[in-house]
């Protein structure tokens, strides 16, 4: 008897320490309690109602918090002090040579062959700084009584290291560039790659393209910017381009669609089809509008107004 009584409350004792009462809610037998539902039951049904009803919002991707680092969207006075000081030997000093001269000389050839590939804003520091240094040989070796100007119109150049402009603007980095302005960039584009020939072997001749540039391209190009200066019932300026096309040999002309073409005794005017950008002219054809004898001109200025005469008495029919 004592036995079961002591082996009934050990019963109980494991029990309530195993399994205490807090553990699970106690459900009434009977009475209106026991209409009441289950605590946990009803929380399980709540939580499956509110999940099938209202589903997860779509995930979105967090929008970036600043613009990926790059070197075009740094400001142009610091790229132009940059690439500045790639020329600079005392600056940005080499292990690999010996000759100063030679060293120079490669530097702007990496200027020239480098940088101007990365980008718009890359290609005119770069070319600014090329024309700065460039354009003392340059204007040395203008024929004798002819006039020059790198640099007719404003967007030919930097002369602003700090500058503004829209970097992300398309189109021809010579749109609105004047004639002999290309003709200055292609003297640059010969005189780095003679020089470069010339530190590499003492065989080195020159490629003739010089002369080519100073007697034959840098006169048309000056005389294609002159044209601006011609009345304008006779020549349309450069700046307000033909659209559509005006009709061929129909005054005034307009200067975007004109280029020179010099003879030892003559100058032909010729009308394109499409602009002339730079020395680049396009396809679609042109035609020769005149001629004027130029064999007792001794100048640029001369010639132009050769010009205006011929396309005076062309409007007036004689």
């Amino acid at each position: 008897m004592d036995r079961g009584k002591n082996a009934k409350v050990r019963r109980k004792t494991v029990t309530s320490a195993h399994f205490p009462a807090t553990s699970f809610p106690r459900l009434p037998r009977k009475g209106p309690a026991a209409l009441l539902p289950c605590p946990l039951f009803a929380l399980s049904t709540s939580h499956r109602i509110l999940t099938m009803s209202t589903p997860a919002p779509p995930y979105v991707h967090a929008p970036p918090t600043a613009a990926p680092p790059s070197l075009t969207a740094l400001p142009v006075h610091l790229i132009h002090r940059i690439l500045q000081l790639t020329l600079d030997q005392q600056a940005t000093p080499s292990r690999f040579w010996s000759d100063p001269e030679e060293e120079r000389v490669r530097r702007r050839w990496a200027l020239f062959r480098g940088p101007r590939g990365v980008s718009r804003v890359f290609w005119l520091v770069a070319t600014s700084i090329l024309r700065t240094h460039y354009l003392p040989p340059f204007l040395d070796l203008i024929k004798p009584g002819y006039s020059s100007d790198p640099f007719p119109f404003e967007s030919s150049h930097l002369s602003d290291p700090s500058l503004s402009f829209d970097s992300s603007a398309g189109g021809s980095v010579y749109a609105e560039t004047g004639r002999e302005t290309a003709v200055f960039d292609m003297f640059i584009a010969v005189r780095v790659g003679e020089e470069l020939r010339r530190v590499e072997s003492e065989l080195s001749e020159g490629s003739g393209a010089e002369w080519e540039i100073f007697h034959m391209l840098q006169p048309a190009a000056r005389i294609e910017d002159l044209l601006s200066t011609l009345p304008p019932h006779l020549i349309t300026p450069i700046s307000i381009l033909p659209s559509p096309p005006s009709p061929k040999r129909t005054l005034p002309l307009p200067q975007a669609l004109v280029n020179i073409s010099l003879s030892p005794n003559w100058a032909s005017v010729w009308i394109n089809a499409q602009v002339v950008e730079g020395l680049k002219r396009k396809g679609g054809g042109k035609e020769m509008v005149l001629e004027v004898d130029v064999r007792r001109v001794g100048t640029l200025e001369g010639v132009v107004a050769r010009v205006g005469e011929a396309l005076d008495d062309l409007r007036l029919g004689l």
